[in-house]
């Protein structure tokens, strides 16, 4: 049985400060700046999803590890933080060769990324 991160309800979805931070780099005559990079967040992450579920079924863990690391990346420039570990414990998963706990954390990662799908819709409205 895999063992799965607990995702903390203390921790939000999405840290405010990244979103902040973004918005502070765009003139206020143009348009939202994180609104720009979160659009491209949310179209970009489930094609990795979808990748990395391809992936983890092929048994190819270096594929694995490479759309991990990349997710946590993404997830970490949006200030989604409750994804960035899940996308971490995938890539060490997957470094071990152990594709069924990949596997287990990527049916979280995917809750995650609907719960920050949420926040970031209301967050560029």
């Amino acid at each position: 049985m895999a063992l799965l991160l607990p995702v903390s309800a203390d921790v939000p979805v999405l840290d405010l400060t990244v979103m902040a931070a973004i918005r502070a780099l765009g003139d206020p005559d143009e348009p939202d700046v994180y609104a720009e990079v979160a659009l491209l967040f949310l179209i970009d992450v489930p094609v990795h999803l979808s990748a990395l579920g391809a992936a983890i079924a092929a048994a190819d863990c270096e594929t694995v590890m490479q759309i991990a690391h990349r997710l946590r990346g993404s997830a970490l420039e949006m200030g989604a933080v409750r994804m960035a570990p899940l996308c971490a414990a995938i890539e060490q998963a997957a470094r071990a060769g152990s594709l069924e706990h990949a596997a287990a954390q990527a049916e979280s990662l995917d809750r995650e990324f609907a719960a920050a799908t949420r926040e970031l819709e209301l967050a560029i409205r």
